[in-house]
Parts: structure tokens; sequence; C-alpha cells
């Protein structure tokens, strides 16, 4: 997918994010920490689509990722206060972007193109430490068991559309389905554009990613440090319904929270009151 990936303008004529999910992921972020973000890092940015989404709502944003055209693209897009995007792993995020975020995004099963699990569980544990203590992980990612399959098929196909700085394409995504021995996914990529300066007429690619069964998720966000899913939806349709969180899920929005080290989801201390108080029915959450 790198051919494709780093010309960013074509990345982002087709991977915007739509009006539609824009409100989806803003009401689950603002369910989960009650009010609207005020920083937000997202560990995989691209050319910032979400870091611009973020920053309009009045957040400090922060991102990085690995192709340096994407993060040329992202501070083209960004403004210069309030928002920092550079070159850098999302295995480890460069300290320079800070920490004390309230809340991390990672969509688009970007998690998949680690290589493998110990990569993962290193993501995790650097995206632990970049938190505030009630900060949320909105993340997309793909859940599978040993016995489900994919149907093989075409899953994105969409053009031709204009491309920003001239030219237009068209892009084809299909799905070979699950590798037997990897358990990865595997895609090809076809990307087909007419007059797009210093870009080939075709780009065509092959991709595996990462899908992770119940138990090895579990595991990896154990060995990490510990979070608690808070909420799971299904990441194929964009107004992202409840789905339960549980063995084949497939293709889902998960909404994280670390834990403290003792084992428990650190949520916000109640009020001591002054002096004893007469015993009353514990709260619903």
């Amino acid at each position: 997918m790198s051919a494709f990936y780093r010309r960013s303008a074509i990345y982002a004529a087709f991977f915007a994010p739509s009006d539609d999910i824009r409100r989806s992921i803003d009401a689950l972020v603002r369910k989960h920490l009650r009010g609207a973000p005020k920083r937000v890092i997202d560990p995989a940015c691209g050319p910032g689509l979400w870091l611009e989404h973020f920053h309009r709502g009045g957040a400090e944003v922060a991102g990085c990722d690995l192709e340096e055209s994407a993060i040329a693209g992202a501070n083209e897009r960004l403004p210069k206060r309030g928002a920092r995007a550079l070159v850098g792993d999302m295995r480890r995020p460069p300290d320079e972007l800070g920490a004390e975020f309230d809340c991390a995004i990672n969509l688009d099963n970007s998690i998949g193109h680690l290589n493998d699990p110990l990569d993962v569980v290193a993501h995790f544990a650097s995206m632990r430490q970049r938190l505030s203590r009630r900060g949320i992980y909105v993340i997309g990612l793909a859940i599978r068991e040993a016995k489900d399959t994919i149907p093989t098929g075409i899953v994105f196909e969409r053009g031709p559309v204009d491309i920003a700085g001239g030219g237009f394409a068209a892009l084809r995504t299909e799905s070979l389905g699950l590798d037997k021995v990897t358990r990865c996914e595997r895609i090809r990529q076809i990307t087909i554009t007419a007059n797009v300066p210093d870009t080939p007429a075709v780009i065509a690619e092959q991709y595996d990613l990462l899908t992770f069964t119940f138990a090895m998720l579990k595991d990896i966000l154990d060995a990490a440090g510990g979070f608690e899913v808070l909420d799971c939806r299904d990441a194929t349709d964009e107004d992202l319904p409840k789905k339960p969180f549980r063995k084949g899920a497939g293709d889902v929005v998960l909404v994280l929270r670390a834990k403290d080290p003792a084992g428990k989801v650190v949520r916000k201390a109640a009020t001591k009151p002054a002096r004893a108080a007469p015993r009353r029915t514990p709260s619903k959450r």
C-alpha cells in the first residue's frame, strides 16, 4: 500500500471521513468523555484527516506516521498553532508529541499493518503512557476466530473523483480472504489515475492486515498494562451501532480505557462527605 499511501492527495480524496462517520465518532467520544475532547492524538495519522476534524472542534491535536509524504500533507492541512504532526512509528510515537491526551483515535484498522502481535503490544503499551488518567482510546480493528472466513470480493470501489492538485482517479479494493497460517486478511488494491502530477496511470498493490482472535486481543491488552473495553461498535456501518464484544465480532470500533496498576478501571474519584451520611443504594453506572 506504500505507493498509494505516500500520495496524500489521492489518499485524502478517497478516505476523507464522511459527515456520517464524523458525527458517529463525535457522539461516541463525547459519550465516554462526557464532553468534547481537549487533546487528541492519532498514532497513524496519515495526512491528518482526523486531526483536522478534531482541531476544528477546538482540540489541541498531535499525530505521527511512518510515511514522510503523509506527514508533509498533514502539516499542509493543519494550522501552525495547536497542532503537531511528526514522522514516527505507532509502536512508539515520538516523545515530542507529548502526553496527557484525553482521547486517542486510530481508525480504519491501521493497527492491522503492524507486523506481529508483539508490535501490537508495544503500541498499546506506548499509547497507555500517552493517555491522561481518564483518557480513552478509540480504535478500529478486526476480531476473527480460527474457523472464521472472509468472503472474497470487492470491499471498496469509488471513482473517478477529482484529486487536489489536478487530475482524477478511481480506486478498487478487494479482499482475497484470510490466510490460513498467518490469519491475516490479504488485500489487493488497484488505483487508476489520469493527469495526476507525478503519479503512474496504474498503482497495483497487495498487503496483509493482522486480525485478532478474541482471546489474543485480551492477552495483548493485558500484556500492554491493562485496558477495559468500554464500548464496541460495528465498523461496517457509519452509524456505528452497538455490537457485542465477543468472539468473531469482525470489524469493530472499540473504546478502551486504561486500568490502574492494581487492575482496576480508572474512574473519577467520588467526593468524600464531610460527615457520615445515611446508607444509600449505589448509583447506577
